[in-house]
């Protein structure tokens, strides 16, 4: 938490740091979350000692254009010495409090579920007493006797979802590729789709290939893959091209290609051409990236996508996947079908269309082992998470 000062102007409040100014008139927002990690098997919380001696979570205030993700974790970073990634939105709590003019601010906290997965734990001497990872049940205990009462909504339900989801609550953001492959996307939203990734550790995003060279640069040092679409959305460009648009992708550092294969080819039962065209394209990326290979299922029958499965695998793909999300989604049926085709061979990937949690879950059910989506942060919601806006 940075060194703040405030004041009172004409009943608008004023924060000052060493990042620029905020102005709001009487409301503030803060982020930060509930710190869990795993120590031989058990779950334990980070909590920490305010200087006021009450038992808390960090949190700090929301800079200027600072995602709530990357607030919650530089906050979190900077009073505890804890990296962690985002997990899933947890709950907001909104009070009022007087400042010494009278005036009264209203606050708004924005609290994530955020797994540790780094630094040396200490705490910021300015601002804090002590900061302290304990079993959830004596966090639980210590929130109850020693903290303050609106947060004692944020403890329990944090640790029931700890509790509830043990160490596969980590797993759904890892299984994301958060995608923007709209045509009028910009620069500036391309960077923000990365700021987000990076907090969640999604797998991937997912991005039309001119702007695979900048997600490269604002991904460096991250887990997040960089992934980008050849022959999209058609996949009726000739082979020659998808293989320049793959080199080109490598070069500009892409790590996963999505390739659509000649759709008309593989309906009209031209097998040999559909497996020519992707074995170009693996053959070219070699071990530099790992190739899904895009049916567009919507468009075929069920014996059509299990012949389109086959010549992915027998030309050395990766990944099948359903759809551009341009002529349909996926659908439980088809994913179960590719995964009943490639068993445990090859990944499945399922996109289009998937809106919700729940729609996650149930491809990941029936067997998909990757979801492409443009709404990364709403699918990584644990059950009963909020939607922060």
């Amino acid at each position: 938490m940075r060194r703040r000062c405030r004041r009172s102007l004409n009943r608008r409040h004023i924060l000052l740091d060493g990042w620029g100014v905020r102005v709001m008139d009487g409301e503030v927002r803060v982020a930060g979350g509930l710190v869990y990690r795993f120590r031989n098997g058990e779950p334990e919380a980070l909590v920490i000692d305010d200087r006021f001696s009450h038992t808390t979570l960090p949190k700090g205030h929301v800079e200027p254009d600072e995602l709530l993700e990357e607030a919650a974790l530089r906050e979190i970073e900077e009073e505890t010495g804890i990296q962690g990634r985002i997990i899933s939105p947890l709950e907001k709590v909104s009070y009022a409090f007087s400042e010494a003019d009278g005036a009264t601010v209203h606050k708004t906290a924005y609290y994530f579920l955020i797994e540790a997965t780094g630094g040396e734990l200490g705490h910021q001497e300015e601002e804090i007493r002590g900061a302290r990872f304990l079993p959830v049940d004596v966090a639980r205990r210590e929130a109850y006797e020693h903290g303050y009462e609106n947060n004692r909504g944020v403890f329990d339900k944090g640790l029931r979802m700890i509790e509830e989801h043990g160490m596969d609550a980590s797993l759904y953001p890892s299984l994301i590729d958060s995608t923007l492959l709209s045509p009028g996307a910009t620069a500036a939203e391309i960077a923000r789709l990365c700021r987000e990734a990076r907090a969640y550790q999604f797998a991937s995003v997912c991005v039309n290939p001119r702007y695979v060279y900048l997600c490269a640069e604002l991904l460096g040092g991250s887990p997040v893959k960089v992934c980008t679409v050849i022959g999209f959305p058609l996949g009726a460009t000739p082979t020659v091209v998808k293989v320049a648009e793959a080199l080109q992708a490598l070069t500009d550092g892409a790590e996963e290609l999505d390739m659509v294969i000649p759709i008309g080819e593989l309906r009209a039962g031209n097998l040999v051409a559909v497996e020519q065209d992707i074995r170009a394209v693996t053959e070219v990326a070699g071990d530099r990236a790992i190739i899904k290979v895009i049916l567009e299922t919507a468009l075929l029958t069920p014996e059509e996508q299990r012949l389109g499965a086959e010549c992915a695998e027998r030309a050395d793909a990766h990944f099948v996947k359903t759809s551009t999300g341009f002529a349909g989604g996926a659908t439980v049926e088809a994913v179960r079908l590719l995964r009943q085709t490639v068993g445990d061979r090859l990944g499945v990937k399922a996109a289009g269309g998937i809106r919700t949690p729940a729609d996650m879950r149930a491809m990941l059910e029936a067997g998909a082992t990757r979801i492409g989506t443009s709404a990364g942060a709403r699918l990584a919601a644990l059950p009963g998470a909020p939607e922060f806006a």
